[in-house]
């Protein structure tokens, strides 16, 4: 493999942008050379031929997006979604690695199925790829120990939605599930809903009937954030109550993350148990469009618009925008949820939640870096310096000599829209659509070679973490 020298690029390395080169070899970033010429001809005139250079041009380099929650289908759901079509359009966002969730067709939550979803995986990925799976019935303690030896890498609970009989509002329960986390030391992702009654799923239904209603805040109403909050309570209440009982050492207490949390009240909630006890293992997760949009966005379907939590009130919306211009989110993630738009075209009630979010993600937020509304330094940590550190990634989320060279080379270009027809992704829709941005990834490198194109071949691993 030929060694590449990307010169002439403003690098970001260690919360700054500084000049330079940077020399890629064997996938990884074996040097870096900051604004210094001699250095740079005598690297070039000792690799004579064996080496391919790309200038540039003062173009902004930054680590490759690491996307901690998304939906990659297939498994059942090939016409949304598969590891080819998901992790293209993912490489061709910058997102050089991203974890997938477990409410397949059927749920990836059972030995066979494991192993299904890993042969699909390991020869169709263009990025590398983390598999987070669901619990097996009944706790079984052999399943979960041959599943995590499978490369699984985290569990997934749905309490609104369960993907098997486990019912996730008993105290009992949760306990078990801190114990998985403990011996394994194995993160468990949460998504914060307490379900919704039978009366308020009738009462949805009506008023969604009486199509009197702005639809997204209606269901905003009924899966409040009051649902998002009590559920966090319920977890952290239990949490603090089991590790005070257990007297483990701090390294073996449960690892939890909460899942695209969407509310001012919640988020505080969470921020201040992290700050009051930092030993405890808790982290929270904020996704673009919970930053971005709020339930009064004008679209022609609303449905388009409908996901799992809701778009909240401009408040909520705006709140969680200025913690990220303040620098003090966790980790942002996409919650990329890709459906055929014949499934969105249906009635509001009966159309599932989720959007397509890889293809928008990296450049709405780039966007706002590059019309100095948001620092390039939060982007990053957020983006791909915590996921790495929070999940022990290891070589990725930072541009270091050593580590896996997963770049993005950014640049600013003429105003365009956002056209949802042009997405990798087989869901070719989005709230998005029509949305002005100067931004655009001119290329994108993973383990050094170029994946923003049309002739590549998926070269994407299954990533196995050690805790």
């Amino acid at each position: 493999m030929k060694t590449t020298i990307l010169k002439n690029a403003s690098i970001y390395i260690n919360g700054n942008t500084q000049v330079g080169s940077l020399i890629i070899k064997h996938g990884k970033i074996s040097k870096i050379l900051l604004d210094n010429k001699s250095s740079n001809e005598e690297y070039r005139s000792r690799s004579k031929r064996n080496h391919i250079e790309i200038d540039c041009h003062g173009r902004l380099v930054i680590p490759g997006l690491i996307d901690i929650h998304s939906h990659l289908r297939d498994m059942g759901q090939s016409e949304k979604e598969t590891f080819l079509t998901g992790t293209k359009a993912a490489a061709y966002s910058g997102i050089t690695t991203v974890f997938t969730m477990p409410n397949t067709i059927p749920p990836a939550n059972n030995l066979n199925q494991i192993k299904l979803w890993l042969k699909k995986a390991k020869s169709n990925s263009y990025i590398d790829v983390g598999l987070i799976a669901g619990f097996p019935d009944n706790f079984d303690d052999f399943k979960i120990k041959k599943m995590i030896k499978k490369s699984i890498i985290g569990f997934k609970i749905y309490p609104h939605k369960p993907l098997n009989r486990i019912d996730w509002t008993n105290k009992e329960i949760i306990n078990q599930l801190f114990d998985v986390s403990s011996k394994y030391n194995i993160p468990i992702f949460i998504h914060p809903e307490w379900p919704l009654t039978e009366d308020e799923k009738k009462y949805l239904q009506n008023e969604i009937n009486s199509k009197k209603v702005n639809l997204l805040e209606l269901y905003d109403k009924v899966k409040s954030g009051d649902k998002e909050l009590r559920y966090v309570k319920f977890i952290i209440g239990n949490y603090i109550e089991y590790v005070k009982e257990n007297h483990r050492e701090s390294q073996r207490y449960p690892i939890i993350h909460f899942c695209h949390i969407s509310t001012k009240k919640s988020y505080e909630y969470i921020r201040t148990i992290q700050l009051t006890d930092k030993s405890f293992k808790i982290s929270m997760e904020i996704t673009p469009h919970h930053l971005l949009l709020s339930n009064n966005i004008k679209l022609e379907n609303p449905n388009i618009g409908k996901v799992d939590p809701p778009l909240r009130d401009q408040e909520d919306q705006s709140f969680l925008y200025n913690q990220f211009k303040k620098g003090d989110l966790n980790i942002i993630a996409s919650d990329h949820a890709p459906h055929t738009l014949n499934e969105k075209s249906t009635g509001f009630f009966d159309a599932p939640s989720g959007f397509p979010e890889f293809e928008t993600y990296s450049l709405i937020l780039l966007d706002k870096v590059l019309n100095n509304e948001i620092e390039l330094k939060y982007l990053v940590q957020t983006c791909s310096e915590n996921p790495a550190l929070n999940f022990h990634l290891k070589d990725k989320g930072f541009i270091k000599e050593g580590y896996q060279a997963d770049l993005i080379i950014i640049e600013k270009v003429d105003p365009y829209k956002i056209n949802p027809d042009n997405f990798k992704s087989k869901a070719k829709f989005s709230p998005y659509k029509d949305f002005w941005i100067i931004t655009s990834l001119w290329k994108v490198f993973f383990k050094g070679m170029e994946v923003n194109k049309e002739k590549i071949t998926p070269k994407g691993k299954i990533i196995k973490i050690e805790f």
